[in-house]
């Protein structure tokens, strides 16, 4: 027995009759029926039976089951029933299955060698997955949305016909035939010099149904395969706006136009490097100033230097190198920074009789953390304590 259901002759029809041929709780048979099924990446279709909400419809075999909301009706077997489509949410999977077959017809003008491997209709956006070793950037993105509004606009014929499975079953020419599904003959979906493919879903008469496609973004799944996502009609019309809008604000606060904005676009980029790189100068020289202004303890045989620092990790190097080589003789410089924790550097000069790593283990025991070096410089971090509080510590213990 070959699948053969209403909807693939009278794709537009929303309202029919039709009797029951089983009934049982909210499963429901009817003789014959213009529900989609949840089925090859299409939705099923929303609508009503009698007036009773459909709350799915699925495929079983060669009958299509129609699973009410609740078992509260009056659906018994013979009864003629009234099934009513919701005509906004059908159309819609229509542009978007239509889509689909347009979508990949320009992935394979525009990347070359792919092959199907998913595809998908949420309730704003589609998804087709694309087997391919090229690289999808941003550009390819777009190449591929133009080729695809410029196909909607020829109005090329969309038709469909059964074939026999021999037929085709080598062909590289048939679209989402990775796996030709079982029986005599199956469906092709025609876009007439654009897109053929095994298909169980809706589609429209012609790609200018489509209205507009918006390819929205793209996302790696695994090596090899990418996964595109776009919209249809009303929805792609809804973001091609909003991201004019958009445009025409960002030309407004800049004082350009379009065409003059990425150059705008790329000096502000430049000048603001510039400023970062004088900003991160400015900040060094900041630091090494604070360093250079340390509070100073007279010690028996040395002088103790103290300073608490806010320095980011891109000034570490400066500190390592102000408490290995920027210590005098006789001085024990100890650097308390507070950026991001607690952490302690101390520098000692070769002739002051202190060991730099005993000063970094006297912490760790005392506040915990943890650090070590040599005599003569040690860093640690981690230490559970104010600066204040290591600060203390280290006139203490020095």
């Amino acid at each position: 027995m070959v699948y053969d259901p209403s909807y693939w002759y009278e794709q537009k029809r929303f309202e029919f009759e039709s009797k029951v041929e089983s009934s049982e709780g909210k499963r429901v048979i009817l003789k014959d029926t213009y529900f989609h099924p949840e089925e090859g990446g299409q939705p099923a279709d929303k609508g009503t039976l009698n007036g009773y909400e459909v709350k799915d419809v699925q495929k079983e075999g060669d009958e299509i089951v129609h699973h009410m909301e609740n078992t509260s009706h009056d659906l018994k077997e013979g009864k003629t029933v009234k099934g009513k489509i919701d005509e906004g949410f059908r159309i819609y999977c229509m542009r978007a299955h239509t889509g689909a077959h347009i979508v990949f017809g320009a992935g394979r003008e525009v990347m070359g060698d792919i092959n199907y491997s998913g595809f998908d209709i949420g309730e704003k956006k589609a998804r087709i997955d694309f087997e391919t070793s090229s690289r999808v950037d941003r550009k390819t993105l777009s190449k591929m949305e133009e080729r695809c509004n410029q196909i909607i606009l020829e109005k090329r014929p969309v038709t469909w016909k059964m074939v026999k499975k021999e037929d085709i079953e080598n062909s590289e020419d048939i679209a989402f035939a990775k796996k030709i599904p079982s029986g005599e003959k199956v469906r092709v979906i025609d876009i007439e010099g654009w897109d053929r493919g095994v298909c169980s879903g809706t589609h429209l008469s012609d790609t200018l149904e489509v209205g507009r496609i918006y390819i929205v973004n793209k996302k790696k799944l695994q090596e090899g395969v990418t996964r595109v996502n776009f919209c249809v009609g009303k929805e792609a019309l809804r973001r091609e706006y909003g991201e004019k809008r958009s445009l025409l604000r960002a030309t407004s606060i800049l004082e350009t136009d379009h065409t003059n904005l990425p150059g705008k676009i790329k000096d502000l980029l430049n000048s603001r490097g510039r400023l970062e790189k004088e900003l991160e100068e400015l900040e060094a020289l900041r630091v090494e100033r604070e360093i250079d202004d340390c509070e100073r303890y007279p010690r028996e045989g040395y002088e103790l230097l103290i300073q608490t620092l806010q320095a980011s990790t891109e000034h570490s190097d400066i500190i390592a190198h102000k408490a290995k080589d920027g210590v005098g003789p006789e001085e024990v410089l100890v650097l308390v920074n507070e950026d991001q924790g607690i952490s302690v550097s101390v520098g000692v000069g070769e002739d002051a009789d202190v060991d730099a790593d005993h000063v970094i283990n006297e912490l760790s025991r005392e506040f915990g953390g943890g650090g070590g070096g040599t005599s003569r410089f040690a860093q640690g971090g981690g230490f559970k304590a104010s600066s204040q509080e290591v600060k203390r510590s280290v006139l203490d213990y020095l």
